[in-house]
């Protein structure tokens, strides 16, 4: 039980870690270092829990990454005076935040085919560039392995992405189809999943109760 309550505890912590990293990661750059080993140039690789990132690439000026538990990043990158993120970077967050809310993506295919449909939202020229096959972009990408391929694909806007919004609407996805008795992409294994409770006597979305909720609180505070 012991064991159970310290690996939530660490999981929850790691995530505030990436939830701070998503928020500040372009005003808190380093690119100290270079061209030494990400763990020694990498300001976020100390949030990793020690973990040994050995076989990652070398640092790269124009990236700031985070490391999460399963040895992969989360990368914010600077191209053209402007901070970027990839959808794959964005649903490996995603799967990240629901492994540390008890509730691990296991319909891969399925999971990442809702939170893309949710990104056609984010328009190319206000919310992401649109880069062409093989670019000099998407060649750094895929060389730092933000990216899987270099077909013509967007690469959104740091600050454009809502990532809030996106893991709570995945989440709502996922309990409406356990409702219609369906197979949901996540399951739930601990907490605070076990605990949590969505009060279907709302009629709005579980991201606006959440943004109503969070407003009261807040007026409460003040």
């Amino acid at each position: 039980m012991i064991n159970i309550l310290l690996g939530l505890v660490e999981r929850l912590a790691h995530l505030d870690r990436l939830k701070f990293f998503l928020a500040t990661a372009p005003s808190r750059w380093d690119t100290s270092n270079a061209n030494a080993s990400s763990s020694s140039s990498d300001p976020y690789l100390n949030m990793g829990m020690g973990m040994n990132a050995a076989h990652h690439p070398p640092a790269h000026p124009a990236l700031n990454r985070f490391l999460l538990p399963n040895q992969e990043y989360v990368t914010c990158v600077l191209w053209n005076g402007l901070y970027h993120i990839t959808g794959t970077d964005i649903v490996r967050a995603l799967v990240f935040r629901f492994e540390a809310f008890g509730r691990p993506v296991r319909n891969m295919k399925r999971f990442e085919e809702g939170v893309f449909s949710n990104l056609r939202n984010l328009k190319p020229g206000q919310d992401a560039t649109l880069e062409e096959p093989k670019s000099p972009f998407l060649d750094l990408l895929f060389k730092y392995q933000c990216v899987r391929t270099q077909k013509k694909q967007k690469v959104f806007y740091w600050f454009s992405v809502p990532h809030d919004r996106l893991f709570l609407d995945a989440l709502e996805r996922d309990l409406k189809l356990e409702k219609m008795g369906l197979e949901p992409t996540t399951q739930v294994v601990g907490e605070p999943a076990q605990s949590f409770i969505c009060d279907d006597a709302f009629k709005s979305s579980l991201y606006e109760q959440f943004v109503t909720a969070a407003g009261a609180k807040t007026m409460r505070a003040t």
